[in-house]
């Protein structure tokens, strides 16, 4: 008798389970609606994810890194102009005509500390030449790097130089800029192999994985 009793309350706790709750709402739209704030220890998602219907919105939240410690929701009603997750800045930068076509270092006063910067890509708009009697391709030297708490520039084309008959230069960088309260930045220095004429190689391990 004790173990049908049982068996009876079981059941009516599964069959419970299967209804809609809501808090603050008497209309909810799952098993557990919460109209307002919720705080949680935890949260377990459904394995495979639910795609959202026709009539739901999406809300995309990061962290941003102490001491800072500031939560930011994101959604198709709210993208900040700036700065927003993922940001693209162009840079036309004119070079001084004693310098022809480099740019030793130009300061974006990007804080290096909150953000990751990416050239995306590049454009110079006067032909290059050089004064060499072989055919050589000219090879730009263009990056990014972190200086003094800043994003700093540099683009040149190392050995080469406009014609004299155009005027001065002007560089175009695309640079995307990253939000680094959930992107990475991996410096890794690897070396092919034992001898100097090693081609082939690998990682001596993942960085990412």
């Amino acid at each position: 008798m004790t173990k049908i009793i049982s068996t009876i309350l079981l059941l009516g706790l599964v069959s419970m389970t299967y209804a809609q709750v809501g808090i603050n709402t008497t209309t909810p739209e799952k098993e557990l609606t919460v109209n307002g704030t919720m705080k949680t220890s935890g949260i377990v998602f459904k394995q495979p994810m639910e795609k959202l219907g026709t009539n739901e919105n999406y809300t995309f939240i990061i962290k941003s890194p102490s001491p800072e410690n500031k939560i930011t929701a994101y959604n198709d009603t709210f993208v900040p102009n700036s700065p927003a997750p993922i940001n693209l800045i162009q840079y036309k930068i004119t070079c001084d005509p004693s310098d022809k076509d480099w740019v030793n270092q130009f300061d974006t006063k990007i804080n290096s500390q909150k953000f990751l910067v990416v050239i995306s890509s590049f454009g110079f708009t006067q032909p290059i030449r050089t004064f060499s009697a072989d055919w050589l391709t000219p090879m730009p030297q263009i990056f990014a790097f972190s200086s003094g708490g800043t994003w700093k520039l540099k683009a040149d084309y190392q050995g080469f130089s406009p014609d004299s008959s155009f005027p001065t230069g002007e560089w175009t960088l695309n640079l995307l800029v990253f939000d680094r309260s959930y992107a990475k930045e991996f410096n890794s220095t690897q070396n092919l192999g034992a001898t100097a004429t090693s081609t082939t190689g690998s990682a001596a391990a993942p960085l990412i994985q």
